[in-house]
């Protein structure tokens, strides 16, 4: 008699394509990839609204989509600015609220849920979902620990709530009873969930998964040519840096530090919406120096330009585990990063990119003059990262890790 496969359900806050986000990206690859093996696998998002279209035809009944209503939505948000203008003044606080705006969609979620009667739960950390979460005792439940608010909270940037930060801890840590295994994406976020809640089931590194396939069918789409720049010129990419934590306060020192450096033509791709403060501090850029900060992109269009890329260059402070700079590495655009977060897991100095020990703007700015300077040194590092990438970020790979894990056996 052949044996049953288990059910699995991966629960995720938002997913694509009517959303770009980290969380969304990797959970909505997992179910791809496991439903690739051969798995059954579905996807439930409990913050969105409405049933967009998927394109992937092995998805296109295997999206489950809820949300709250817009309504409510507002309401709640603007309650928590009101609390926290007078609990943390200047502070930016989201943790707490996104807990309980995630459960109008979590209580719709939970109906589709137990009508798919998984036997293995994977889901999120962000907006603590499984605090709101039913399901049957049988079924094992795992969390994948992408955000933890304490990591953002205690960096001396002078904007993010502490206050905000410990409250949703409290609530996910109610939530941790329901959960059986933990998985991070890196080890940084390994390290920040063992000191900020108390767990005693396993713990694994894992990390987010990437569809090269997605990728190659991507086609080129250089900008040298609308930036009035001749074919060999230098192109680097900016990605992620609109703010605090991902380095906006940097940025205007690493283009003004490349701009009064560099002779030769450059192209700067910034892609991501600017706020008016950011636009106006960036600095002005001579003629040889062109910038593209074309706002808000589609997935297929920011990865047609980041093909086109030679180099770029990531100044986050402290990145979970960045899908950028996986997606770059896939593309064969090595990244230059700062030693900081998950970026370790993702970059190997020499190999797809460089990291820099210090989190600097002007030894950033210098490793990348260095590698202008150095045009086969640079080749060599776009080869090795595409080679390093087709082993490293093979979703099939790691999805078998998921697998392992979970204890599920094809």
């Amino acid at each position: 008699m052949a044996s049953v496969r288990p059910r699995i359900a991966v629960i995720s806050d938002t997913a694509p394509p009517t959303s770009g986000g980290g969380v969304g990206v990797a959970h909505y690859n997992l179910v791809r990839a496991l439903r690739q093996r051969g798995c059954e696998a579905q996807l439930f998002v409990f913050f969105e609204r409405g049933g967009a279209s998927v394109a992937d035809s092995l998805l296109r009944t295997a999206v489950h989509r809820f949300g709250p209503a817009a309504r409510l939505q507002k309401v709640m948000l603007l309650l928590n600015k009101w609390l926290f203008a007078l609990l943390a003044p200047g502070k930016t606080a989201w943790n707490t609220v996104d807990i309980f705006a995630s459960w109008p969609g979590m209580r719709k979620l939970n109906k589709a849920l137990a009508r798919f009667d998984p036997d293995h739960i994977v889901v999120p950390d962000h907006g603590a979902p499984a605090l709101w979460l039913r399901a049957s005792r049988r079924a094992q439940i795992t969390l994948v620990a992408h955000h933890n608010p304490m990591r953002l909270a205690t960096m001396d940037l002078d904007t993010y709530s502490e206050l905000d930060a410990r409250w949703a801890v409290s609530l996910e840590q109610r939530s941790l009873p329901k959960i059986s295994k933990v998985i991070s994406p890196s080890h940084h976020m390994q390290d920040w969930f063992k000191k900020t809640y108390t767990f005693g089931g396993p713990q694994t590194v894992i990390p987010n998964i990437v569809i090269a396939e997605d990728l190659a069918q991507v086609p080129v789409v250089d900008l040298r040519p609308r930036l009035g720049l001749p074919a060999d010129a230098l192109l680097v990419c900016v990605p992620s840096a609109q703010t605090v934590v991902k380095g906006s306060r940097m940025l205007p020192g690493v283009l003004a530090g490349l701009a009064s450096q560099v002779r030769r033509p450059l192209g700067v791709f910034l892609p991501g919406e600017l706020d008016p403060e950011m636009q106006k501090s960036l600095p002005g850029l001579p003629e040889n120096v062109r910038l593209y900060a074309p706002g808000r992109l589609t997935w297929e269009e920011y990865i047609a330009f980041l093909k086109s890329c030679s180099l770029g260059l990531f100044l986050s402070l402290r990145d979970n585990y960045s899908m950028a700079l996986v997606e770059a590495a896939c593309c064969g655009v090595p990244m230059l990063a700062f030693d900081a977060g998950g970026n370790a897991d993702i970059i190997e100095s020499g190999v797809n990119g460089l990291l820099i020990d210090a989190a600097s703007p002007e030894q950033m700015v210098q490793t990348a003059l260095g590698l202008f300077k150095a045009p086969g040194q640079l080749k060599s590092l776009q080869q090795r990262t595409r080679t390093d990438a087709q082993y490293r970020f093979d979703s099939q790979r790691v999805v078998q890790q998921y697998l392992d894990f979970l204890g599920i056996e094809e």
